[in-house]
């Protein structure tokens, strides 16, 4: 039986094949027909409660609070999606975003658009405030460096660590690695310095 995980996948590769391919005007009909059913058929059900909307666990948690995100939730078929994970950088904790592109998300030839890169990098550095002791916060401001293209099709790894932490804001700091190059040189195509303003109670 599928779930709606499988559904959210197959929607991916479908976006990803109109994408590639320019069918004959007969092949476009039946698959807009079959996408009409579809619709129609994911239309009836209970209404999917947003993050903020669903209820904590004992330690204040949402679990499922990603799998709606526009860049790493996995059932939002518009996100890549990027996968998150806590773990280091040069023995400081990190958080790690694990992501390919597609040429869905392609800027100059062969390599992802700059805005993508950037919306990624807010996506793993407002994660990244978990690691901090206090609550997280909104972005307040994002700068992005571009060192080089940064390639489609290639396993990339985001690593976002605190650089500086007041009761107030945060300064998360930010690079993309190509994940082939960790085991020798880590060679970076892009940094990014963030600060994030925590809520006020």
């Amino acid at each position: 039986m599928a779930s709606d995980d499988d559904l959210a996948d197959e929607l991916r590769a479908l976006a990803l094949r109109l994408h590639e391919v320019h069918a004959d005007a007969d092949r476009r009909a039946a698959a807009y027909d079959h996408l009409r059913v579809a619709h129609e058929l994911l239309s009836v059900g209970e209404r999917r409660l947003r993050w903020y909307e669903e209820h904590t666990d004992a330690e204040g948690r949402r679990a499922r609070n990603r799998d709606l995100s526009a860049w790493s939730g996995h059932l939002n078929v518009v996100a890549p999606p990027m996968r998150l994970e806590v773990g280091e950088r040069n023995g400081q904790p990190a958080m790690l975003g694990h992501v390919r592109l597609s040429r869905l998300r392609e800027g100059p030839p062969g390599s992802g658009h700059g805005g993508v890169i950037a919306g990624l990098f807010d996506e793993v550095m407002g994660a990244a405030q978990r690691l901090g002791g206090g609550e997280g916060g909104m972005t307040g401001r994002l700068t992005v460096h571009y060192r080089k293209p940064t390639p489609l099709e290639t396993d990339l790894l985001f690593r976002a660590w605190i650089h500086d932490e007041r009761p107030t804001r945060l300064i998360i700091r930010a690079e993309t690695v190509l994940a082939a190059s960790l085991a020798d040189a880590p060679e970076v195509t892009a940094n990014a310095d963030g600060f994030f303003v925590r809520r006020r109670r």
